[in-house]
């Protein structure tokens, strides 16, 4: 019996390891994300979001428990570009934001079997941003640019949903191109708690990655 047990536990170590030799577990590569930004206004008296375009880069890191399965983190330098009004009739501003954040994501990686040289992907995470720098501009109705009299207060963090479909082209053994849709919808606010405007930034951007 106790052959049989060690023989049985010998089985399902080998099985393992030629399991894990069949697949690289640790994956790293650089990404760029050209696409769009938009403000999602969250308080009655903001109006006349604007989309703007947007571009991000970033470092990717993978690690897979089994094939198909892994964390995935890395870090992103996002640009979040926005635009909206405040103030009634000839009272009214319009600003300007150009934001820049430090963003750590992480999340859960899911891919298909390879199929010829391509797999699809998924993606869902969290993003946890730091504001590096921001850049507001106000303009009154005639297009002036104004000082405001109370000053701008921004939140030091930003949080975020992200999601990402995308596939993976396979140019070499492990190493692959990588283009994905990616939606990152940020769930705070801005601006700081004790701030009367309540605004969100999104961005929905084509990521373009190689990875090696």
């Amino acid at each position: 019996i106790m052959k049989k047990i060690l023989l049985t536990i010998s089985i399902i170590i080998a099985l393992t390891i030629s399991a894990s030799a069949q697949f690289k577990p640790f994956q790293f590569g650089l990404k760029i994300e050209p696409g769009l930004s938009w403000s999602k206004l969250n308080s009655d008296h903001l109006v006349n979001g604007k989309t703007k375009l947007a571009f991000n880069w970033g470092f990717v890191g993978n690690i897979y428990f089994v094939e198909n399965y892994g964390l995935s983190t890395g870090f992103n330098v996002r640009f979040m570009n926005n635009e909206y009004s405040f103030g009634e009739n000839e009272h009214q501003i319009t600003r300007t934001i150009n934001n820049q954040y430090l963003e750590i994501p992480v999340g859960m990686t899911m891919r298909t079997e390879k199929m010829g040289k391509f797999r699809i992907l998924g993606n869902v995470g969290y993003g946890l941003g730091f504001l590096l720098s921001t850049n507001e501009k106000n303009f009154d109705i005639n297009g002036n640019e104004t000082i405001m009299l109370k000053e701008t207060d921004y939140s030091k963090l930003r949080h975020a949903l992200i999601l990402k479909l995308g596939v993976e082209y396979y140019i070499h053994k492990s190493s692959c191109i990588v283009a994905a849709l990616v939606f990152n919808n940020n769930f705070t606010n801005i601006y700081g708690t004790n701030y009367e405007q309540n605004v969100s930034l999104n961005n929905l951007c084509l990521e373009i990655g190689f990875m090696f």
